[in-house]
């Protein structure tokens, strides 16, 4: 029998399980966006166009800590595949706005439904009061990073589902 040659994982390292933790949840997602053939920062213009619709390229930058450049690229393929429209400000013709159309907007539920389900895979191990107790837990860690206060993100728990 040849002998265990796997790594041991340090469980008592709550930042190294939190950056391995991490990075899985990251690959689950961005294979469920792969379906729509979309990345993370797809959905989040998505998201923040869902909620926000009709806001300015540079406040969607901004709010979401997104550089310009990069921001003209993704809003030029969500344009060019239907999910989203930009056209010039009616006050200031060198502004532009961003609006979702009902495409995007469909769409926007159907990766929401997906995402849904992954986020009940993934933590599938614990029961409802751990999900909210981790959910909370995370959002407390999360809060008063550079990367929350700089984009003046709050983390609401209030859609933790209550129930597995």
């Amino acid at each position: 029998m040849a002998p265990n040659t796997s790594p041991e994982v340090p469980a008592d390292r709550a930042g190294f399980l939190l950056s391995r933790v991490g990075t899985a949840v990251q690959a689950g997602f961005k294979d469920v966006l792969a379906g729509w053939d979309l990345r993370p920062l797809h959905f989040l213009v998505l998201s923040s166009l869902g909620t926000r619709s009709g806001s300015s390229q540079q406040d969607l930058c901004r709010t979401l800590g997104i550089d310009s450049g990069n921001m003209v690229e993704l809003l030029d393929t969500l344009e060019t595949r239907g999910h989203a429209r930009r056209a010039p400000d009616a006050r200031d013709r060198r502004r532009h706005v961003v609006s979702i159309t009902s495409t995007g907007r469909t769409m926007l539920a159907q990766i929401a439904r997906a995402v849904e389900e992954y986020d009940a895979h993934f933590l599938a191990p614990l029961d409802a009061g751990e999900r909210r107790q981790l959910v909370g837990l995370l959002a407390k860690l999360y809060e008063p990073t550079a990367e929350a206060r700089g984009r003046g993100w709050v983390v609401s728990t209030s859609t933790v589902p209550r129930n597995p």
